[in-house]
């Protein structure tokens, strides 16, 4: 998917495919999450709070997605890009065990002031649950 080259704001289309990404969840990949994002709360690190709590696994925090995601967009519109504003819903977990896989297109292209902007919807999905979170974000490019 990264390509790392910059993208032209007039080479954009609405409905564009922004490429997918793979991201096994792996326990090294929860413990730097849980470390780098200093969230300890035992859902995210102790399999075994976390499925005496109703969980299926250890899952991964709030601030991964908002990483994950503007990887993904930050990937795909390059370098010189900013991320403008981001949201999501977290619809179900992505535990320790499960492959992200995402999926995203362009929503909309667009000038406000002088800012050239772009609109993403990205879904992330695993081998249980399709849709398990989904992201809109606004992408500022340079050219």
């Amino acid at each position: 998917m990264s390509t790392h080259e910059q993208k032209s704001w007039h080479d954009i289309d609405e409905l564009e495919d922004i490429g997918s990404l793979t991201f096994p969840i792996t326990m090294r990949a929860l413990m730097i999450d849980v470390a780098g994002t200093r969230d300890l709360y035992p859902i995210h690190h102790d399999r075994d709070f976390a499925k005496r709590n109703g969980a299926r696994d250890i899952f991964v925090n709030t601030m991964f997605y908002e990483g994950l995601f503007g990887r993904i967009a930050t990937d795909w519109a390059g370098p010189e890009s900013f991320l403008r504003k981001l949201s999501f819903r977290m619809q179900g977990p992505n535990c320790l065990g499960d492959t992200i896989v995402s999926r995203g297109w362009v929503t909309k292209k667009y000038r406000q002031d002088d800012r050239k902007l772009v609109d993403l919807e990205i879904h992330l999905d695993n081998e249980i649950e399709k849709d398990a979170t989904v992201a809109s974000l606004t992408i500022e490019l340079a050219m």
